[in-house]
């Protein structure tokens, strides 16, 4: 005797009843060889997602402190104009909550004492910058950086100081170029340093 199944269908006829239809015993499922290639595609995208995911996280977090650490350089530009100068410290490790970069009056005899020269009572901070996560490190490579009464970087014959950022273990790196004469402040990508803002 054949076993046959069945299941229930609506009659559409009569919205109460409901019909016995036999399942068509020449349908099959899916092969365990359909499946594992189902299950096999499924981690590689995730896993490249991941990856992408990361990448674009880096990115954002390096982009965020260079841009931060170059806003919070002109400010610092500018306040040198009240006549003290500023002489610029930026930490070569950074990570979490850590100092990034401080600076300090470079004329300590000027009749000057605005809270805002050289912004000494404002240093910026890992947790200035809203995008970084604590567990961040990055790399900082800068000489120190003087600027002048005028807001010119002394001393003039560096024609451009270059700040590289660089995301640890293996992210991104940026460039923060500050050209001397006038005190310019460019960003760029990579090695490239001294070129207009292109990330």
């Amino acid at each position: 005797m054949e076993k046959r199944f069945y299941y229930l269908k609506a009659n559409h006829s009569d919205a109460n009843s409901r019909v016995m239809v036999p399942l068509n015993p020449q349908a099959r499922g899916f092969s365990l060889t359909e499946l594992l290639s189902v299950v096999v595609i499924l981690g590689i995208l995730t896993f490249v997602g991941i990856d992408i995911n990361l990448q674009q996280r880096n990115r954002e977090e390096v982009n965020a402190l260079t841009i931060s650490l170059a806003g919070w350089l002109e400010q610092v530009r500018k306040s040198a104009l009240l006549g003290a100068g500023c002489t610029v410290s930026i930490s070569s490790s950074v990570s979490g909550d850590a100092l990034v970069a401080s600076a300090t009056t470079t004329n300590a005899t000027t009749q000057i004492t605005s809270p805002a020269t050289c912004l000494t009572s404002n240093p910026l901070r890992g947790d200035d910058v809203a995008s970084i996560s604590p567990s961040s490190s990055f790399s900082i490579t800068s000489p120190t950086i003087q600027f002048t009464p005028r807001g010119t970087v002394s001393p003039l014959s560096n024609s451009v100081i270059n700040v590289v950022v660089k995301k640890l273990p293996n992210g991104p790196t940026r460039c923060i170029a500050i050209k001397g004469l006038i005190g310019n402040i460019t960003i760029s990508r990579g090695d490239q340093c001294g070129e207009q803002e292109r990330f």
